[in-house]
């Protein structure tokens, strides 16, 4: 019964639900090729990220029908008998916010186990339920694929590239820098856009910063206390928001907990909180600390980035002309978004790639990313400026000159200027677009 009432009610919400998530305007993502390529060798994939990243639109471009759990029919039929909900329905199936019935879960690893056939399920949600340890029954059934914010790459029409790690053996193919390059104010209007689908597609600067409130909002207001408060205990939304203020202001730092904590005004208790929902909802990164046995004096304390620059921007509350006049917030903000762009290329290339940042006790020496792989490391400092110089590379250059000639991959100064050019042995100058053509 259940199934015949599936087949006759889950059709009628198919078209409206095509149509809340148009993909008429769809920017091709990275992640259409990882699930392509996951659904021909597993038999369920789950879509993770943060909250509007564009989880849902990128799984209907590969489903054949959806069990939409965020409405009424979808999540009565589910709640009444998961296991006929899904059974029989074509495929892959795409199951979206399972976290609203997570008994579907258990249906989904019966269904595998059964018949471990590859590419019968997608299943999307929010991030912040993802991470919910008592919510997953089926664990090891489902291959996670992590979507983050819209790449350069993405944005302007390369998503189907090879990673630049992947093509790193090659020098030529490694940067190719565009017939006309953006300049300063291009770079900090992509930066200030940032990667959230709906803010890019919004018609204008005052229509996504309305965007961007609603979303902060509900970020204070619903997603951070679920995490991080019990039953009975006071929400802060106001203190809450001030927090991520603070993570805006002092993204790509190197700061200590304690140091966010007291601009905060929070304490240790409270501060950790924040910074664990923050990372789970996958809005906060943590780049970890480089370490060598050839380098001594080095700290452990991570680097961390506010990960999405759109948002970033409008916590500090600017905008191209006053991040133009501030060389701090300007720095701070395009570090942040070549950072998400290198996090990106490390998680989807085909190999492993480590990424970390290195800073000596004193500060005398600083690299703002490091690369690991294939036992070799590729180092790239990120200036706001058009024409690095050579003391622009000097702790690349020291850097090279520390470790044995085989390890050393190459050192890159991203900057906002047209040219690609040499600094040294090693060591170039390169056009943060060149990240994405």
């Amino acid at each position: 019964m259940a199934h015949a009432i599936w087949e006759e009610l889950a059709h009628a919400i198919w078209e409206e639900f095509l149509d809340c998530h148009s993909i008429q305007h769809y920017i091709p993502r990275i992640a259409d090729h990882q699930l392509a390529r996951d659904l021909a060798e597993w038999p369920a994939v789950l879509i993770t990220g943060p909250r509007d990243i564009g989880k849902t639109t990128t799984a209907l471009r590969q489903s054949a029908d959806a069990l939409r759990l965020d409405t009424r029919i979808g999540r009565q039929l589910a709640d009444a008998d998961p296991d006929a909900a899904i059974e029989g329905q074509p495929a892959p199936l795409l199951i979206d916010e399972w976290q609203l019935v997570p008994d579907v879960l258990g249906s989904v690893k019966r269904a595998v186990d059964h018949r471990p056939a590859p590419g019968q399920f997608i299943v999307t949600g929010s991030a912040r339920n993802d991470l919910l340890r008592d919510m997953w029954p089926a664990t090891g059934r489902l291959l996670t694929l992590r979507m983050r914010g819209i790449t350069g790459r993405e944005r302007f029409g390369k998503a189907a590239a090879p990673t630049l790690f992947d093509r790193w053996a090659s020098s030529e193919d490694r940067f190719r820098v565009p017939s006309d390059p953006p300049n300063l104010a291009d770079y900090l209007d992509i930066v200030l856009t940032g990667g959230f689908p709906r803010a890019i597609s919004a018609p204008n600067e005052a229509a996504r910063r309305r965007w961007f409130r609603a979303y902060l909002e509900h970020t204070v207001t619903r997603d951070i206390p679920d995490l991080t408060y019990g039953a009975g205990r006071r929400k802060d939304p106001l203190g809450l928001q001030r927090y991520m203020e603070v993570c805006a202001h002092h993204t790509a730092g190197v700061l200590p907990a304690a140091s966010l904590n007291r601009d905060a005004e929070v304490n240790t208790k409270t501060g950790e909180g924040y910074r664990n929902a923050l990372v789970t909802l996958g809005l906060v990164e943590d780049i970890r600390a480089w370490r060598s046995n050839r380098l001594k004096r080095l700290v452990a304390t991570p680097k961390r980035y506010l990960m999405d620059t759109g948002l970033a921007g409008y916590l500090v509350e600017t905008d191209v002309a006053a991040a133009r006049r501030n060389p701090d917030v300007s720095g701070r903000l395009i570090d942040s978004y070549v950072a998400a762009q290198l996090t990106v290329e490390a998680e989807t290339s085909d190999q492993r790639v480590g990424l970390f940042h290195l800073r000596t006790h004193r500060g005398e020496r600083e690299v703002d990313l490091l690369a690991e792989f294939g036992g070799r490391v590729a180092a790239f400092e990120i200036k706001s400026g058009p024409a690095p110089r050579p003391s622009d590379a000097r702790h690349l250059a020291w850097l090279r000159d520390q470790l044995p000639a085989e390890r050393f991959a190459g050192g890159v100064v991203l900057h906002t200027g047209p040219w690609r050019y040499p600094l040294g042995d090693g060591i170039e100058a390169v056009p943060i677009a060149a990240l994405w053509t």
